[in-house]
């Protein structure tokens, strides 16, 4: 098998020679080995460069507004890339892009969405590595295509759950921002397992009202610290804020025994909070 190289006259091409050497490099990382034929090397080349001006619609659409990747007219758009390798990476970076937005405000959910796109992530390049090197050309072409759609399919079901995640505070009967504090109430009760109110499940949602309400409290603090002008910057009104929690904390039984490590990790959320808002 000849290993495929960019023509030598790059001159009569559109392309630069740098650009037609780092589209060689990566249809041979694609490949999966560094022996890759003509007639393959140019399929990808054309494919490619086919595939440009549609890559670059999407990309514009990534500085959109962060509700717009939850929009049938994003997956519309998405639908319109035909290069498999090039609609996953798309997907990936709006993916990476919501969830820092997400964590701004609820780091803790933001973390476990992270995780399950980073899996996802994982276990394509592990698929990928155990695609036989002996496989050439269009029946390789068709194995890895698979293997792709199959790490489409299961980021497209990780940015399904984080829809219903972010669109659950609705359920609950809390605003955006106090589903953040629900949610790391409700994890650190499981994490230390102790008692903390009772848990029903309404339309898919576990609604705790204890939680609830406690989650409205400490936002509640927050939002009359925050009224402070350049009240980040004022290390007294942060400190003050950070004592009026953990009192409210403590008056509502929150945890029910003393834990200096649930009172941490409920302020990392607020910090966090703070920092971004």
């Amino acid at each position: 098998m000849t290993s495929a190289s960019p023509p030598a006259s790059c001159t009569r091409t559109i392309l630069p020679c740098t650009v037609l050497h780092a589209i060689a490099g990566f249809v041979r990382k694609m490949s999966g080995t560094s022996d890759v034929d003509t007639d393959t090397m140019n399929r990808n080349v054309s494919r490619m460069v086919e595939e440009a001006l549609k890559y670059n619609q999407v990309e514009s659409i990534l500085d959109t507004g962060e509700e717009e990747i939850f929009q049938p007219e994003y997956f519309e758009k998405l639908s319109d890339i035909k290069m498999p390798a090039t609609k996953l990476e798309i997907l990936v970076k709006m993916m990476r892009k919501q969830i820092r937005e997400y964590s701004k405000v609820n780091q803790l959910a933001a973390k476990t969405f992270e995780q399950m796109l980073e899996d996802t992530i994982r276990a394509y390049h592990e698929r990928r590595k155990h695609l036989s090197i002996e496989e050439a050309g269009e029946a390789q072409e068709q194995a890895s295509d698979d293997i792709i759609k199959a790490a489409y399919d299961h980021a497209l079901e990780v940015l399904r759950q984080m829809k219903e995640s972010r669109e659950s505070f609705r359920k609950i009967g809390l605003t955006f921002e106090e589903k953040a504090f629900y949610d790391i109430l409700l994890a650190l009760r499981d994490q230390y397992d102790f008692e903390y109110g009772s848990d029903k499940e309404v339309d898919g949602v576990v609604i705790n009202d204890k939680c609830k309400a406690l989650a409205q409290k400490v936002k509640e603090i927050i939002d009359t610290k925050s009224s402070f002008a350049d009240w980040l910057n004022n290390q007294n009104v942060r400190n003050q804020l950070k004592l009026e929690i953990k009192i409210c904390l403590v008056k509502n039984g929150y945890p029910p025994q003393y834990s200096p490590e649930v009172f941490k990790k409920v302020m990392e959320q607020v910090e966090n909070f703070e920092e971004n808002n």
